[in-house]
Order: C-alpha cells, then sequence, then structure tokens
C-alpha cells in the first residue's frame, strides 16, 4: 500500500481544521494520480483570503509552493544537464529523456496552490 503524500497529509490536515474537503479525496486511492479537486481549491482559498485566522495553515501552504518553485528549477536544470550531456538518446530507466523530461516540468505537485492565484 502507497504511503500518503505531503500533500495529502495537507489536505487531511485542512478536513481536520473544519474545512469542508469531499470525502473521495480523503479516501482516494493512493495508488492513482492525484487530480485537482474544488474542494480542496475551496479550502485553500479561504486560507488565502483569512490569513489572520489560518496563518499557519498559510505559512504551509506558502512552503509547498516555495518547494514545489525549487523542485522545478532543479527539474529544469537536470532537463538541461542531461541535454547537454545525452542529447537526444534515450533516458535511463527507459525514458524518453530529454522528452520525458521537458513533460515533467509541467507537472504541478500541488494544483490548487498555484490554481487559486488567478482568483485572489
Amino acid at each position: 500500500m502507497k504511503a500518503p503524500s505531503l500533500y495529502d497529509e495537507a489536505i487531511h490536515l485542512l478536513a481536520r481544521r473544519g474545512f469542508a474537503i469531499d470525502q473521495a479525496e480523503l479516501k482516494r486511492d493512493l495508488s492513482e494520480a492525484r487530480v485537482t479537486n474544488q474542494s480542496v481549491r475551496d479550502a485553500w482559498l479561504a486560507v488565502y483570503r483569512d490569513t489572520t485566522t489560518y496563518w499557519d495553515l498559510y505559512e504551509l501552504a506558502e512552503k509547498l509552493v516555495d518547494l514545489e518553485d525549487w523542485f522545478r528549477q532543479w527539474r529544469f536544470r537536470h532537463l538541461t544537464t542531461v541535454e547537454r550531456i545525452i542529447g537526444g538518446k534515450r533516458g535511463t530507466g527507459g525514458t524518453a529523456g530529454v522528452g520525458y523530461l521537458r513533460e515533467a516540468i509541467s507537472v504541478r505537485l500541488f494544483p490548487e496552490l498555484w490554481d487559486l492565484r488567478t482568483v485572489l
């Protein structure tokens, strides 16, 4: 059985703090890829709109965004290094190499935290 991710734990914390998180999200199959969830987005939006009440959750959200920012930068540097060294050859583990890494750059770890910025 797969362990919950850091973000899964943050979402469960939102539920414990009284936010209405969909039960399907809280009980999702962890072996499946997570999809953006409106109830999670709404909870984070409430946190950002009332930072006085939810300062600790706001700080957690911002640390998660920082973490993803740093990880995206690492992904980009990794892509550049791989392209510089092996060019368009297949990557380790049978991946498509640079093509796979280019796609990986667009993967969002905490999608609701990025989506809500458009609304704020």
